[in-house]
C-alpha cells in the first residue's frame, strides 16, 4: 500500500490554497514585513536633521537620513518594533510601533532633543 499519491495530493492542495490566498501566511509559519518611514527634525527647530542613524528593533537594517531628515527602511518584520534614532548633539530617541504589512505611513515626525 503506497501513500506517496495522498501526500502529493495533500502537498499540491497546501500550495494551491496559499497560491490563491486561501492560506494565512501567518498561520504556516511565513513571516511577513513592512516599510518604516518619517523624517527627523530637531525638536526645538523643527528643522531636517541629515546624517541622522535610524533603525528598527534588532535588525541590522538601518539607514541614515537625507538632508530633508527622510528615511525609508523596508522589511521590517510585522508586530511590535523599536524605533531608534541618533544623531551627534542629540539625545538618543526612542518609541515603539506596530508594523503591518502593506500599510506603510509615515511616522510622526520624530523630534530630537539637543544635549
Amino acid at each position: 500500500m503506497r501513500r506517496f499519491p495522498a501526500v502529493a495530493l495533500l502537498v499540491a492542495g497546501l500550495l494551491g490554497a496559499s497560491l490563491t490566498g486561501c492560506v494565512n501566511p501567518n498561520a504556516i509559519g511565513v513571516q511577513t514585513y513592512g516599510t518604516v518611514l518619517g523624517v527627523v527634525v530637531d525638536a526645538q527647530t523643527q528643522k531636517p536633521i541629515g546624517g541622522a542613524l535610524v533603525w528598527v528593533g534588532s535588525t541590522t537594517n538601518a539607514r541614515t537620513t537625507d538632508s530633508n531628515g527622510g528615511f525609508v527602511i523596508p522589511n521590517i518584520p510585522e508586530g511590535t518594533q523599536t524605533v531608534h534614532v541618533t544623531a551627534g548633539g542629540y539625545q538618543t530617541f526612542t518609541q515603539d510601533i506596530q508594523v503591518v504589512q502593506g500599510n506603510n505611513p509615515a511616522l510622526p515626525p520624530i523630534s530630537l532633543q539637543p544635549i
